[in-house]
């Protein structure tokens, strides 16, 4: 395990406030300026070549502003930070937008009983802690890699880590339990040091002592948090650092393809606000509006484009009496996220009404074995009843897609049934005879 008395473990507490440079131009919204702040709390694979300020330096370069703080004594275990007064007074100091938790580097890979115990509980406690004082914040698990030539130092006692192969897989594995324990998202250094580790050897992306990154190996570490924390392709990045430029492009176009494109393998954006919802007729001109939008603290609803109102419970309900195409918009929002979405539906006249009621066709009507209940095309989500005439429902069927019904009657006693055909906000019906 890393000696705490190496020259690494003074405590590295820098704040960096970046200027955006001016002249960026962005043609998608998406590539806005941003400006984030970010909290480092691990150890000194933090500290190597300032990983904190490197991400930083990276995001100017796209024209963006990370101001980034750091705790990174040698050595650090997630539980000494909780006893640790400089991380536990950046955490109280709030008004965060991430904090990244690293473990010390061979800790996650121990036995799962062992880690169960002396790792999972203490990234919960800083994971609760960080949300009580910075509610909107993203904890971010930085997933480390396994040594050069894996963890010699435990191999006789816990074989999995002989290799760097059976380390860094353990490693993958409980730094994405710890993600989903606590609702958080992975930036995935050790997964792309492996791709490129795997497919360009010739690229060292370790320091002398095997364990710790050399500067190839920051780089690619700081490129996968400033992708992680902007959501943008490193593609835009400019940054030029201490490597070879050709080593740089492989390195982005590495975490392109894999945190860029792949978010959701990392749980980025998997807590954001979705907008989500529908509309259900209930009578003559009124309509459920249901709420099913998820990660949101607040709901906005509009009617056709006018006034948005607030959407104080899961539904609502409308009235909308003019005839023809109506959309309801929603957009669902949480820590200045938002996700907007739109339904459709239409409001049928009652002239439109009677034209589809006397479109229904049954047939053969009377009938004493089968009959077939032909829907006018122009509806849209029809739903089929037919009631006895004692007034009970001995039919029910949602949502005929191929406008077509047919029913067998061969048992049925003989007399008169009402079809009922509800479509939108219109209810039709029809008789039909059984012999």
């Amino acid at each position: 395990m890393e000696s705490t008395h190496q020259f690494i473990g003074r405590i590295k507490n820098t704040a960096f406030i970046l200027v955006i440079a001016v002249g960026f131009c962005f043609t998608n919204e998406s590539y806005a300026q941003q400006s984030k702040h970010a909290l480092f709390l691990g150890n000194s694979y933090t500290y190597y070549f300032d990983l904190p300020g490197l991400t930083a330096n990276i995001a100017l370069s796209a024209g963006d502003t990370l101001i980034a703080f750091s705790s990174a004594p040698g050595g650090y275990t997630l539980a000494n930070h909780l006893n640790n007064a400089t991380s536990m007074s950046y955490i109280g100091a709030g008004q965060w937008d991430f904090f990244v938790l690293q473990e010390q580097s061979q800790m996650p890979a121990f036995p799962l009983a062992q880690v169960e115990v002396e790792t999972f509980p203490f990234a919960t406690q800083l994971n609760d802690s960080i949300l009580a004082h910075s509610p909107c914040a993203e904890t971010v698990f930085y997933m480390t890699w396994g040594r050069e030539e894996g963890d010699q130092q435990n191999c006789a006692n816990w074989p999995p880590v002989c290799t760097y192969e059976g380390m860094d897989d353990l490693l993958r594995e409980r730094y994405m339990m710890m993600a989903e324990m606590n609702d958080a998202i992975v930036s995935p250094v050790g997964a792309v040091r492996r791709f490129v580790r795997e497919q360009h050897p010739e690229i060292q992306l370790y320091n002398a002592d095997g364990s710790h990154p050399s500067a190839e190996g920051a780089y690619l570490a700081a490129m996968c948090f400033y992708t992680t924390f902007f959501r943008k392709s490193p593609l835009n990045t400019n940054y030029s650092y201490t490597i070879a430029a050709s080593t740089a492009e492989i390195i982005i176009n590495a975490v392109h393809d894999m945190v860029y494109l792949q978010p959701n393998d990392w749980y980025v954006g998997a807590y954001d606000p979705q907008a989500s919802g529908s509309v259900e007729w209930v009578a003559e001109n009124e309509f459920l509006l249901v709420d099913s939008s998820t990660n949101a603290s607040e709901v906005l609803y509009a009617v056709d484009g006018n006034d948005y109102n607030p959407l104080l419970s899961d539904s609502i309900l409308l009235s909308i009496t003019s005839p023809g195409e109506h959309t309801i918009s929603l957009i669902a929002s949480n820590c200045g996220i938002s996700d907007t979405t739109s339904i459709t539906f239409d409001v049928v006249s009652s002239i439109e009404a009677l034209s589809l009621e006397n479109q229904i066709q049954i047939a053969p009507n009377p009938t004493k074995n089968y009959a077939r209940i032909s829907i006018p095309e122009t509806c849209i989500k029809p739903q089929v009843s037919i009631i006895n005439a004692t007034g009970k429902t001995i039919v029910s069927a949602d949502r005929i897609s191929n406008h077509m019904f047919t029913i067998d009657c061969s048992t049925w006693p003989a007399g008169m049934y009402i079809v009922v055909i509800q479509d939108r906000n219109i209810t039709m019906h029809q008789t039909m005879m059984v012999e």
